[in-house]
């Protein structure tokens, strides 16, 4: 059976017993849940299940902190500095070697944190175009974008 099904199956037969029957309930029975399926891995034959749903935890949280820190960066761009000092910049990521829905994902991502925009995807689906508001490294914003987003995306998938 999938874990994740296991899991909601687990969730739901503990709202069912519990007295409450509320959102809370159906989490608790969730985290019951996957505590149950993480230390019953190997009897389940389903090791990653526990391993990507933290990695999904992790990236969203990572997400949301770079997205938090990306509008902070740009809303203090716009108040402190006039326009003719920004370097918008257009520059070419590689992601070759991701699948298209990862390719997706991370096009996703990178567009909805503010100062970045994926313009295009290469029809060989192995560059993103992507556009910065104020680019000053193109190569430390590779990285950057590497350590926060593509690394932590492939622990997820992969």
């Amino acid at each position: 059976m999938n874990p994740l099904a296991l899991n909601l199956l687990i969730a739901t037969l503990w709202l069912f017993l519990s007295s409450g029957r509320s959102t809370i309930d159906f989490f608790l029975g969730f985290v019951l849940g996957f505590v149950l399926l993480a230390a019953f891995h190997a009897v389940l034959g389903r090791r990653d299940y526990a391993r990507r749903t933290a990695a999904l935890v992790m990236f969203v949280l990572r997400f949301i902190r770079q997205f938090i820190l990306a509008n902070l960066n740009v809303a203090a761009t716009v108040v402190s500095r006039r326009p003719e000092s920004l370097q918008p910049h257009f520059f070419t990521y590689d992601v070759a070697g991701l699948r298209l829905g990862e390719i997706l994902i991370l096009s996703y991502c990178i567009t909805l944190t503010p100062g970045t925009a994926t313009v295009q995807i290469s029809e060989d689906q192995r560059t993103l175009v992507l556009h910065g508001l104020d680019v000053e490294d193109v190569d430390a914003l590779r990285r950057e974008l590497d350590r926060t987003l593509k690394e932590p995306l492939l622990r997820v998938t992969r």
